[in-house]
């Protein structure tokens, strides 16, 4: 089991660097099984995932995220990471003043055959909109 949890780290580490770093969405399939279930995106499938990081990559074109921890056990992998990027695209009303984001995030991706079949995801929303809305040092 140690390889599998091994194997699955793997997966989830170039998971978050092709699809949500660089923005390489054509390549989803590859790491997510057809009928995976989407616990946090709308609607609750590859459109609605691929959609977020379309949007995200539109809010901050520069965003990446650092994985800081990972943890693996048979089937599912949890990992910690940082968001960082800089404001350039208006969110939720907010308009945009170019300023530094660093915002926590969790993923929790389950496996079968070496393919993501459940997603979860957990960002630190208040924080995020917190740091857009501070007025950049003049």
């Amino acid at each position: 089991m140690h390889n599998q949890a091994e194997a699955h780290k793997t997966i989830a580490g170039r998971y978050i660097e092709e699809i949500w770093n660089q923005g390489r969405i054509e390549r989803f399939g590859e790491f997510f099984a057809p009928d995976y279930e989407e616990l946090n995106y709308a609607p609750a499938n590859a459109a609605g995932h691929c959609g977020m990081v379309v949007k995200l990559k539109q809010i901050m074109p520069d965003a990446v995220w650092t994985i800081e921890r990972m943890t693996a056990d048979d089937d599912c992998v949890v990992c910690e990471l940082t968001l960082r990027g800089t404001h350039q695209a208006e969110f939720r009303g907010i308009v945009p003043a170019g300023n530094a984001i660093a915002v926590r995030g969790y993923r929790t991706l389950v496996f079968m055959e070496n393919k993501v079949v459940r997603h979860s995801a957990l960002l630190d929303t208040a924080e995020l909109l917190r740091q857009m809305q501070e007025q950049k040092a003049a």
